[in-house]
């Protein structure tokens, strides 16, 4: 997740938004982390412990594709198995 963080730039709010994770810790995520990649490596943890075996890497494809973040290619980068 650390290394996907350092690749979402200004789309990480709605990244976590497609992620189900709440605009009240979005917002206490900004505020508490100055570095970007922080802000991006929180949501993406505080979203897999809150969704646990939910928090599937089909999941988070969808997000990364979603049209209000458009990063299908870390989406293929990093949620793609490859034989």
């Amino acid at each position: 997740m650390e290394e996907l963080a350092s690749k979402i730039p200004q789309e990480w709010k709605a990244l976590g938004r497609r992620l189900k994770v709440v605009d009240t810790d979005l917002y206490i995520i900004d505020k508490q982390e100055d570095q970007l990649r922080e802000k991006v490596y929180t949501m993406l943890v505080k979203w897999k412990r809150a969704e646990g075996k939910e928090a599937t890497f089909s999941v988070l494809y969808n997000a990364l594709c979603n049209h209000l973040v458009r990063r299908k290619d870390l989406a293929e980068e990093f949620c793609l198995c490859l034989p």
